[in-house]
């Protein structure tokens, strides 16, 4: 968690910011420590001059009366913490803010002398400049009052002298109190400036976080994510960019996706197609074999006049008759299939009369129900109207029947049923017979499967025809299937019952 929270953009941001700030306020102080000292003490000086200027002005005036100078003087000499010392030199009189017991004021005298009967300041070159006023300001050491004095010593227009005087200690003093101002303020400036700027980073931080998770999500590919932006800075233009750029992503993947699974589809498709291509080639070459031999062998027996009996040769020719018209009516049934499986065939849906259908396939089958002997039973004469293919669905009903008729025994029966139920009419076919096995019902289905291979190569049959039944009503997407009863097999198909009654003879 530590070392997440080091290398996090908030704590870099922030701690960038505080040094920067630290460096500021440190900087500040120290310039301030290297020049505050020039600060005050040209600060003193130019409040020094701007005495001497005014008391200048005082003295180059006619003067009424001592008492009118002195009130002049005394509001200009009151002023800050500065000593002042006058000496009218055309009577003698002196003017101070200085206590007569103060040792102060002997210094100022001493200050006073020198500046007049003596030049050991260098004053004959101050007196020379005439211009900027009469005046020298120096740092003097004075040992009687045992320290550092900051003096302006001059003479003013009339000839007057003055010493002005303000303590290098007090200097000192005020220099230390303000640096240890600055230094706290800069101290306290740096802590609350952090605070700040910690509270404040998450402000741009936030949003930067924000893009980071979405980017974390999209590369997931999950793009359900958005970035709230509501500046419109740089950041704000980089979120409108990551959700414009999610929205993309999310299209791109969606039309990707839908291309992989169409592309899954035809790759599937293909292999199915080549599957059955397969398996149709093996089960077609299996199914025609066994004709095709016998189609030979008695071709050649005829060939070879084997038998000189017409009653043979005619049964021969009947044989291969018979095998040619069997391979016929397998190929047209697995063109027919083909079709269905392959979409080729396309039904078309119209209203007809289901038991109009059956009764006339029940008519056409009923030299096949005479051969065996066989009972149909089948009552319906009201119309029956359904939606579907009627041809497609002659040919389930036409399978189903034939099954049943050639399953069900000698002097046997078959009965067909139609269910009503709300929306879907159900057609039964019942055989008598043996029953499926339980585990064949559902191979039934599969092209070429035969439960009884002996029995259906009696009557004709190529395990075709209930491919066919399941292709057409996948095809009508409605159910069919088949199940066993005490004393033998249902079969079954569902058609859309039609709300509206037959009018016409096909509804």
């Amino acid at each position: 968690m530590k070392k997440k929270i080091k290398h996090s953009l908030r704590f870099k941001l922030t701690m960038l910011l505080m040094v920067l700030m630290a460096l500021t306020i440190f900087g500040s102080v120290a310039i301030t420590w290297l020049s505050i000292r020039h600060f005050f003490v040209g600060r003193l000086k130019q409040r020094m001059i701007g005495i001497y200027d005014d008391v200048n002005v005082v003295f180059s005036t006619e003067r009424k009366d001592r008492q009118q100078t002195t009130d002049l003087l005394n509001t200009i000499m009151s002023r800050g913490d500065i000593s002042v010392f006058i000496l009218d030199v055309s009577d003698g009189t002196r003017y101070t803010n200085i206590n007569e017991e103060n040792k102060m004021l002997e210094s100022m005298q001493s200050l006073a002398s020198l500046l007049q009967g003596q030049d050991e300041l260098g004053l004959s070159e101050l007196l020379i400049d005439g211009n900027k006023g009469r005046y020298q300001f120096t740092k003097n050491y004075d040992s009687t009052m045992n320290g550092e004095f900051y003096d302006l010593t001059g003479v003013l227009d009339d000839g007057s002298l003055i010493a002005l005087r303000s303590s290098g200690a007090r200097l000192d003093d005020n220099v230390k109190i303000t640096l240890a101002l600055y230094s706290y303020v800069g101290v306290f400036s740096i802590i609350i400036g952090c605070i700040a700027m910690f509270v404040a980073s998450n402000y741009y931080v936030k949003p930067i976080h924000e893009m980071a998770v979405a980017a974390k999500k999209m590369s997931q590919l999950d793009f359900d994510t958005r970035v709230t932006t509501n500046s419109q800075d740089e950041i704000g233009e980089l979120g409108n960019s990551i959700n414009s750029m999610s929205k993309e992503l999310e299209a791109t993947i969606s039309e990707l996706k839908t291309a992989n699974v169409k592309l899954a589809k035809d790759i599937e498709k293909k292999n199915q197609i080549d599957e059955m291509r397969k398996e149709f080639l093996s089960h077609v070459s299996h199914e025609l074999k066994t004709p095709i031999a016998l189609i030979q062998g008695y071709a050649e027996g005829l060939k070879e006049n084997i038998s000189d009996d017409p009653e043979s040769r005619d049964f021969y020719c009947e044989v291969i008759m018979d095998e040619a018209d069997r391979m016929n009516m397998m190929v047209k049934k697995l063109m027919a299939l083909n079709e269905l499986e392959f979409g080729t065939d396309k039904i078309t849906l119209e209203r007809f009369d289901i038991v109009e259908l059956m009764s006339n396939i029940n008519q056409s089958s009923d030299i096949l129900l005479q051969q065996k002997n066989i009972n149909l039973d089948f009552l319906y004469e009201n119309a029956v109207c359904v939606w579907g293919d009627e041809f497609m669905i002659e040919e389930v009903y036409s399978n189903y029947l034939t099954n049943a008729i050639h399953y069900a025994p000698e002097n046997g029966h078959v009965k067909v049923g139609i269910e009503e139920k709300e929306d879907v009419i159900r057609i039964n076919v019942f055989n008598e017979g043996d029953n499926i096995p339980e585990d064949e019902i559902s191979k039934i289905w599969i092209k070429f499967y035969k439960v009884d291979k002996a029995r259906t190569r009696e009557y004709g049959g190529s395990g075709i025809g209930l491919s066919i039944v399941a292709a057409t009503m996948k095809l009508h997407g409605r159910d069919y299937g088949v199940y066993n009863v005490d004393n033998g097999v249902v079969f079954y198909f569902e058609l859309e019952k039609s709300k509206q009654n037959c009018i016409t003879e096909k509804c």
